[in-house]
């Protein structure tokens, strides 16, 4: 089969190019399907060739292409089940193209990324379940894991080797006509006459009004504490003793 990976992070503008893509029904069904939400199969009963030939199946269409969209967490969630690099079997098993998306413009995604988490509203056409409220240690945190999650594609697209075209939300937001145009063309199918789609952006007002409160509070705000995300240590008997007896410590950023 030939297909396409896009590989990016949330609030990128990957569902709404998804959406223009997805609407001529025969470039592929982009959407997470690395996503346990998303994809609703049994990882537990089903085995890895099993799982790889379904979530095909779902991002695929009728005239046998594929698409996807993957963020880095999602390969790692397959991988801790299966034992298996998702990306790297794909390359093996299909003819299939990378497409790297980012965005250039990092404190607004984290913005968006945010408020999204926060309302759990990931599309205008979504309605919020809470309204969005000014957190800069939140934003920051997302700051820090957006651009996380751009060097981890970066490093690891290097060192697989594989070719792959880097695409910026910025450069397609007033025209994504050469996204759409470089996908046809991968999939060797025909680039659609129109698109459509039903998503709209979901920056306003408040979105400025964020940025302004962040910058003035970067000045004095902890930003050690918004990137420290420690790792979880299981709280097991043995572990408490091992903690006491300084055995066992915490992990903190950047320990090897």
């Amino acid at each position: 089969m030939r297909g396409y990976l896009l590989l990016t992070e949330a609030r990128s503008g990957s569902n709404w190019l998804g959406s223009l893509i997805n609407h001529s029904q025969a470039m592929g069904n982009s959407t997470e399907w690395l996503s346990p939400k998303l994809h609703g199969l049994d990882m537990g009963a089903l085995s890895w060739d099993s799982f790889f030939a379904e979530v095909i199946r779902k991002c695929s269409t009728p005239n046998g292409v594929f698409g996807m969209k993957i963020f880095p967490n999602q390969l790692f969630v397959t991988r801790e089940r299966y034992g298996r690099d998702f990306i790297r079997h794909c390359l093996s098993e299909h003819d299939t193209a990378i497409v790297f998306l980012r965005r250039r413009d990092t404190l607004r995604q984290a913005i968006s990324f945010a408020r999204a988490r926060q309302t759990r509203a990931f599309a205008a056409h979504h309605g919020a379940k809470a309204e969005p409220r000014y957190d800069f240690e939140q934003i920051a945190r997302c700051y820090f894991y957006v651009r996380e999650s751009y060097s981890f594609w970066q490093s690891y697209l290097d060192l697989l080797g594989a070719p792959f075209t880097e695409f910026a939300y910025e450069d397609l937001a007033s025209d994504p006509s050469p996204f759409i145009a470089h996908i046809a063309e991968q999939l060797r199918v025909s680039a659609p006459a129109t698109t459509g789609t039903t998503m709209t952006v979901q920056r306003d007002g408040l979105t400025e009004e964020w940025i302004a409160r962040f910058n003035e509070d970067c000045r004095s705000g902890d930003l050690l504490t918004a990137y420290d995300r420690r790792e979880h240590i299981p709280g097991k008997m043995r572990n408490f003793a091992k903690l006491a007896t300084g055995k066992l410590k915490p992990r903190y950023p950047f320990a090897l």
